[in-house]
């Protein structure tokens, strides 16, 4: 059986392909770029290049493929919203037709917890309603979750849907900017520091994406992922303070301040008077401002999936690579020794 992963030089696509690869699957692998074969075609992977938005490329790549995992996508600021639907809404329109021109395959599509919209969530189920929030990059998942649901009820097509929280681990980079802001002294919380924070590790994300292709009765079905616990993120900046040996952080903003200068920062941007990424958006008002605990029973009973790195366990262990990888970038009290 060949498996195919999209994005297979991306940070969750490479662990995909890691477990993959420990259970002895054959793996095909869609690369942007020739520059991110090489490493690929040396472990024995048979690898496609070419873009997502390329519908002949994705017919190439699908063609003989039994299960996708698309975790190809657009991501960070740099992308404006056209781009980010452009890869991450057509991208997943063209895996979808190839599929239905294949007449078989299973879609396990990574999409993201941030679809539940701009709130606190407590318990977040797979059965509340998906809520726009003005963030293109959430709002867009919406759309290719629909799109892909939709294949599902018209075409018949065989697809499974997994929404992980926060996604941390060896080549997040996410966490090494919070880092950089504690050392800096810069960081605040937002409203409290007794929001809940749905953290996911990598490995376990990869883990539950093999699951859902293993398991016949996940068609047509959603999933939320994150390691069950209820860590707030004022346990995680304690603990990130903790190991960069930095001071504490004590700072906390009323909610209203940062929602309204983001706002201010997207009206100058649609009026072109700021081009530069503003300092607070919406993705990070609802990472530090929002309380959301995931409810992972579906994906443990239907999947049994059973996250292996519960915090503080998968921090500690990223801390490890960020101290290795990005002394450079990131000044670290605790880097040497």
């Amino acid at each position: 059986m060949t498996t195919l992963v999209t994005g297979a030089a991306g940070f969750v696509g490479r662990h995909v392909v890691d477990e993959l690869l420990a259970q002895g699957v054959l793996v095909r692998a869609l690369v942007r770029r020739e520059n991110q074969a090489e490493d690929l075609r040396q472990r024995g992977i048979d690898v496609v290049v070419g873009d997502i938005c390329d519908p002949e490329i994705v017919r190439k790549a699908i063609q003989g493929s039994e299960v996708i995992h698309h975790c190809a996508a657009a991501v960070g600021p740099q992308y404006s919203k056209k781009q980010l639907y452009a890869v991450n809404l057509e991208g997943v329109r063209h895996v979808l037709a190839a599929l239905r021109q294949a007449g078989q395959g299973r879609l396990v599509l990574l999409s993201s917890i941030n679809v539940l919209g701009m709130r606190n969530l407590d318990p977040a189920v797979e059965d509340l309603p998906c809520r726009y929030s003005g963030d293109p990059a959430a709002d867009v998942k919406i759309e290719a979750e629909n799109a892909a649901l939709e294949e599902h009820g018209s075409h018949g097509v065989d697809v499974v849907i997994l929404r992980p929280g926060l996604i941390t681990g060896a080549g997040d980079p996410h966490i090494p900017k919070l880092v950089s802001t504690l050392e800096r002294g810069k960081f605040a919380f937002l409203g409290s520091r007794d929001n809940v924070v749905p953290l996911v590790d990598v490995r376990d994300v990869a883990r539950a994406m093999v699951l859902a292709a293993n398991t016949p009765a996940a068609n047509g079905r959603i999933y939320h992922l994150a390691d069950g616990s209820r860590t707030t993120i004022g346990q995680l900046v304690d603990r990130l303070t903790t190991l960069a040996g930095c001071g504490p952080a004590h700072k906390t903003l009323p909610y209203f301040i940062p929602y309204s200068a983001c706002l201010l920062f997207e009206t100058l941007s649609r009026l072109g008077l700021r081009r530069k990424p503003a300092p607070i958006n919406r993705a990070s008002l609802r990472f530090l401002g929002t309380s959301r605990f995931v409810d992972i029973s579906r994906a443990r009973q239907e999947l049994h999936y059973a996250p292996q790195f519960v915090f503080p366990e998968g921090i500690n262990e990223m801390f490890q690579w960020i101290r290795k990888h990005h002394v450079d970038k990131v000044k670290l009290s605790g880097a040497h020794g």
